[in-house]
């Protein structure tokens, strides 16, 4: 890929001059530094081939800096951003000690220092954990607020200190009183402060010297050729410190551009997958909203992170409120499902820890809906019915039976009033206890607590034909609750309002968002469906 000066210089070349050849065609270089003749016209391209052979894509002869090497620099430096966040933590714990002897006089024993090891230790943790240590490419290590800094710097030694706290009351231990009291907490807080916010600048400026010198850059895709592609483009290359160094634009149009066209946006799975590129700004290209929707949903398996432009920024939308702001432009990170890959781990096992507890509290209420379904109606008392679950595959569903046996209720929509409802399930099914076995699913590894609700196989076919993105629901597990039933849409209401509801939750998913799911699920229980 083009190194920092290779674009840079490559970029103000194309802004002293962009006259056509003999040809009539705009000279650019592609991505081996070779020169290539690009049609000027603004005609959609019907049959583009990327401009470059992306499955040999080797460094330019202009980079300095590779891309392993500018991803290795990049990792040591969040090191040391990481190190200056836990030496502010961890500095004043130690010296908390010795504050507080030489201004209480208090004793200064070995067995105080003995407990500030457990506090040490923890502070380990809580520094690596911080949140404060998750930043995004354009975000450098001084951009958060004076007030964020405060909270999350607050935070991170009070936890510690609880903890070792609990620790020293479960054991038993023999040590004497903590020493970091109220007294102690705020002397803490009052010098991590200062120390955080000194780390946090120098290594600020750490980062955008190395970034400067062509380190730390990783390689961007921009979809759009306009006007504000190229802006994007010319500013990214103009200001390393934000750490994007643009490569190709993806467009249908190939106008007047500083740097290479890599194909269609269609193609843009493909291309992140050949070329390696894990950044793209997407700049108000020829490709309808809906349609880019679908393709960076597409882009699932790829670890790219996305970027936008907002519209109508010019009228003064907030970069503050959106995201960053790169020479006047606002950019806003996208979020996807596959950017919170790495917490599903913990997503299952706080299902499996919340399930287990669930069922054990729930055995006695489901030992009497066992009862009065097998008192009120002949059959069995367990009802399973195939059910679509994640990517798609089919699984079997538990509930408490509620209809009469061998009706066909898998094509068949069950509606307020229907006569094969038994006596037990007019009382289970609008408080929802017939949905209790499914914990069973969630232990089984089928469903999760929280997540879209599965649908029968007859209907998914149905909605998938009649609805658009009716797929996309199946990209994550489903759920015993979610985002559309805390929002009132259960069982025979607006199909396209409650896909848009679980479209919405699984783009924002989080483990706090499912913990605020679960509380509202309790309320929505008790009121009426919409």
């Amino acid at each position: 890929m083009l190194g920092y000066s290779g674009a840079q210089e490559l970029t103000r070349s194309w802004r002293r001059s962009s006259e056509p050849n003999n040809n009539g065609e705009a000279v650019v270089v592609d991505l081996r530094g070779r020169i290539s003749g690009v049609s000027t016209n603004t005609e959609p391209v019907v049959d583009l081939e990327p401009v470059v052979d992306l499955e040999s894509v080797p460094e330019a002869a202009t980079t300095s800096v590779s891309r392993n090497d500018r991803r290795a620099v990049g990792r040591a430096l969040r090191l040391i951003s990481h190190a200056f966040d836990f030496a502010a933590v961890a500095v004043p714990l130690l010296a908390g000690p010795v504050v507080s002897h030489m201004v209480r006089g208090d004793e200064l024993t070995s067995t105080k220092l003995s407990y500030l090891l457990v506090v040490f230790y923890g502070a380990v943790g809580a520094a690596l954990l911080a949140p404060t240590l998750r930043r995004g490419r354009l975000a450098l290590p001084a951009s958060e607020g004076l007030l964020s800094i405060i909270g999350r710097v607050a935070l991170a030694p009070v936890i510690t200190v609880l903890g070792a706290m609990a620790l020293k009351f479960v054991l038993q231990a023999s040590w004497p009183s903590p020493v970091v009291d109220a007294f102690g907490l705020a002397t803490l807080v009052a010098v991590t402060v200062p120390l955080v916010l000194i780390g946090r600048l120098v290594s600020s400026k750490l980062v955008e010297v190395t970034r400067s010198a062509g380190y730390d850059l990783d390689d961007v895709i921009i979809v759009g050729t306009g006007p504000i592609g190229v802006q994007v483009a010319e500013a990214l290359i103009e200001n390393p410190q934000f750490g994007l160094l643009p490569t190709g634009f993806v467009d249908r149009f190939d106008d007047e551009m500083p740097l290479p066209l890599l194909g269609r946006p269609e193609n843009l799975p493909e291309i992140l997958e050949l070329t390696g590129v894990r950044h793209v700004v997407l700049a108000f290209g020829a490709a309808e909203e809906q349609e880019l929707v679908e393709i960076i949903r597409n882009c699932g398996g790829q670890i790219a992170q996305f970027y936008a432009v907002p519209r109508l920024f010019e009228l003064g939308v907030s970069a503050d409120a959106l995201g960053h702001e790169v020479s006047g432009l606002p950019i806003v990170e996208v979020r996807r499902p596959g950017s919170a890959a790495a917490m599903w781990p913990a997503k299952r096992a706080s299902d499996v820890m919340v399930a287990g507890m669930l069922t054990i509290l729930a055995l006695p209420v489901m030992a009497a809906c066992a009862l009065a379904v097998r008192l009120t109606s002949r059959g069995p008392i367990l009802f399973k019915q195939v059910r679509v679950g994640i990517g798609g595959q089919p699984f079997e569903i538990y509930k408490f039976r509620t209809m009469r046996v061998n009706d066909d209720s898998s094509t068949q929509w069950t509606v307020e009033g229907d006569d094969r409802v038994t006596l037990a399930g007019k009382i289970l099914r609008p408080t929802h206890l017939d949905e209790l076995p499914q914990l069973f699913n969630v232990l089984r590894g089928e469903m999760s607590l929280v997540g879209p609700r599965p649908e029968r196989p007859h209907f998914v076919e149905q909605f998938s034909s009649e609805i658009d993105e009716y797929e996309y629901r199946h990209r994550v597990p489903v759920g015993i609750t979610g985002w559309a039933q805390v929002n009132g849409y259960w069982g025979d209401t607006s199909i396209e309002t409650r896909v848009r509801l679980d479209n919405r939750y699984i783009e924002n998913w989080s483990l706090w968002r499912d913990l605020v799911i679960g509380l509202r699920t309790i309320p929505t229980l008790l009121g009426k469906r919409r």
